[in-house]
């Protein structure tokens, strides 16, 4: 299933495939993700298409530069990253998903972001 997903002020539209939205959502406790405070979901990078704003849209790196974690440069929505433990994954910040659902707290991961090399 396709699932659509876009920044706040809406110039920044993706979407990705999935047979499960719930399934697979983490948060991650390193320094960035826990100061952005937010619920993951990894897909395939193949299964993420940038459909508008590649032109909104700003990466900001850190640490050994591998990670892309993109925002919206208009509102500030970060909406998704390329993962630096899985570069062949893009991790889609599921509160911009369209159809997203309300979690339990049983249904969210934990990723230690804080102790990767």
């Amino acid at each position: 299933m396709r699932f659509k997903g876009s920044c706040h002020c809406g110039k920044v539209i993706f979407s990705i495939e999935t047979d499960d939205l719930a399934a697979n959502v983490y948060r991650c406790n390193c320094s960035l993700c826990v100061k952005k405070s937010i619920i993951m979901k990894p897909i395939d990078r193949n299964l993420f298409s940038l459909i508008e704003g590649a032109e909104e849209l700003l990466c900001y790196q850190w640490n050994k530069h591998i990670a892309e974690h993109y925002f919206c440069k208009n509102c500030g929505v970060y909406t998704h990253h390329r993962r630096r433990r899985d570069p062949s994954q893009i991790s889609v910040n599921y509160a911009c998903l369209d159809q997203m659902v309300s979690l339990a707290q049983d249904q969210i991961g934990l990723t230690d972001g804080a102790s990767h090399e």
